[in-house]
């Protein structure tokens, strides 16, 4: 089962009030602050490629003074190029937010009822529409990747490498994508490293590599994944990265091309020097965004491949015959 991408998480948006400041030896005129008010916010997203193909908007206030429950009911509905309506109905927040901040967001997930395999195609454009208690308008439209695919690794599914080698990922290019992201997460690493004799305490890292042109189709993997996350990796855990995925260890790798809404509205630290900069792509009552992403995915096994019969794991390496 592939870990559920980053484009899934909760990006709260977070407005601060200034203190009053009391300057000795000057008097200050009384001065009244009006309080901002909530802002809803929208996370939808399209996913579709390997694995099943999901959908789901998360909504939630800017200032949590209003209650999720107003967020209930809403009529939250996608609209295909060929005119057909697919209506949101609320769900488990698991099914919108990663199982680390489930407990900490407050909002209401909304999600598909039926199985909506195939219904969205690379290259179309989808429009969202959610309307509010008070019949006002939130709108936003994205336009679903063209489909990629792995020129390199030549196999599918799963493989593996051993130790000391790293993969370098190729696929063709989606045309007009902002960006790709490759994510991966590498589990068993406290046995994995322990059998060379390094002691570590984490046993299983995220990382995110980042692409930002539709002509940068190469990723080297794993030393060039976690370039947001090397300075939070024990050090044992980042060098041993760097030369290969220790025997024992596995990883999900996932590649997708992201569309110009998800850039916009993820972008910051190497995208900008100042920091976190969101760009919304909701129009109307509220601020957010409405992205989509075509993926392809593969498991990956550290050590040497296997051949033997109902237990195929070929080298991630392997070139085709001819």
């Amino acid at each position: 089962m592939m870990p559920r991408s980053r484009i899934w998480a909760l990006s709260v948006l977070v407005f601060l009030i200034p203190s009053a400041l009391v300057s000795l030896g000057c008097e200050l005129d009384e001065v009244g602050l009006a309080e901002p008010e909530d802002v809803l916010v929208v996370e939808a997203y399209i996913m579709i490629g390997d694995g099943q193909d999901q959908v789901s908007a998360f909504l939630h206030w800017t200032q949590g003074t209003r209650p999720p429950r107003d967020l209930l009911d809403r009529a939250v509905v996608l609209e295909l190029e060929d005119g057909q309506r697919i209506p949101l109905f609320p769900e488990d927040n698991g099914f919108c937010l990663l199982p680390g901040i489930v407990d900490l967001a407050e909002g209401v997930c909304y999600a598909a009822s039926f199985d909506i395999e195939g219904l969205f195609e690379p290259g179309s454009r989808v429009e969202l529409e959610i309307v509010l208690d008070d019949d006002e308008l939130l709108q936003s439209s994205t336009q679903i990747p063209e489909a990629i695919d792995f020129i390199r690794p030549f196999v599918r599914n799963q493989c593996a490498l051993g130790p000391g080698e790293v993969l370098e990922f190729v696929w063709n290019r989606s045309p007009g994508v902002w960006a790709y992201a490759a994510e991966t997460e590498i589990k068993g690493l406290v046995d994995a490293l322990g059998n060379v004799g390094t002691v570590v305490e984490t046993d299983s890292v995220a990382l995110l590599g980042l692409a930002v042109s539709d002509a940068d189709t190469t990723i080297t993997f794993p030393k060039e994944f976690g370039i947001f996350e090397r300075f939070d990796l024990e050090t044992e855990v980042a060098e041993a990265l760097q030369v290969g995925l220790p025997e024992g260890a596995t990883a999900d790798v996932v590649i997708g091309a992201v569309d110009q809404n998800y850039v916009n509205w993820v972008r910051g630290g190497n995208f900008n020097p100042s920091g976190l900069v969101r760009v919304s792509s909701i129009r109307g009552a509220g601020v957010g965004v409405f992205g989509s992403v075509f993926r392809r995915t593969i498991y990956i096994k550290g050590g040497p491949p296997n051949y033997s019969p109902g237990n195929l794991l070929p080298s991630c390496l392997l070139e085709p015959q001819g």
